[in-house]
């Protein structure tokens, strides 16, 4: 069984729903889900080949959607991931240990998990973004840091 839990408001969900269509109107092919499931919740979807311009292409769409590209290399899968406006995190899926490290060489994002989604976290694992996806470093100690004030005290008795 698959859960699913929700997104962060109604409007997110049609934005989402939005999205998908605007794709699949393009000629992205569904895989599966492409439906609202509730006000709050729409069905984890892959689409097969959007377009390179769609909005599920080009921006972080935030919620359950994962886009699948042919490509003819490596090379050009890279350039690919390279090529957007934001950069967090990416996920390669090899047995090929060379292939992965070059991944996690050559892709631009601020991790690149090996055979694990981009879900993956730990509590003491800093994430952050690049470009686009926003500035600086989050987790925990440095959320802890930010928050921080120091203070110093001199006193005379």
């Amino acid at each position: 069984d698959t859960e699913c839990g929700p997104l962060v408001n109604p409007n997110e969900v049609k934005r989402v729903e939005h999205w998908v269509n605007e794709a699949v109107a393009a000629g992205a092919q569904v895989l599966c889900g492409g439906q609202r499931l509730g006000d709050t919740s729409y069905s984890p979807t892959v689409l097969l080949n959007p377009p390179r311009d769609a909005k599920v292409s080009t921006q972080e769409v935030f919620g359950p959607v994962v886009c699948v590209y042919g490509t003819e290399s490596l090379t050009d899968a890279i350039a690919q991931a390279n090529s957007l406006p934001v950069a967090f995190q990416a996920a390669v899926f090899t047995q090929k240990l060379k292939v992965a490290m070059r991944c996690v060489r050559e892709i631009d994002a601020t991790a690149v998990m090996v055979n694990d989604h981009t879900a993956f976290r730990v509590d003491w694992m800093p994430f952050a973004g690049r470009r686009q996806s926003g500035y600086g470093v989050g987790g925990i100690g440095h959320t802890m840091h930010d928050m921080t004030q120091e203070k110093m005290a001199v006193i005379k008795l």
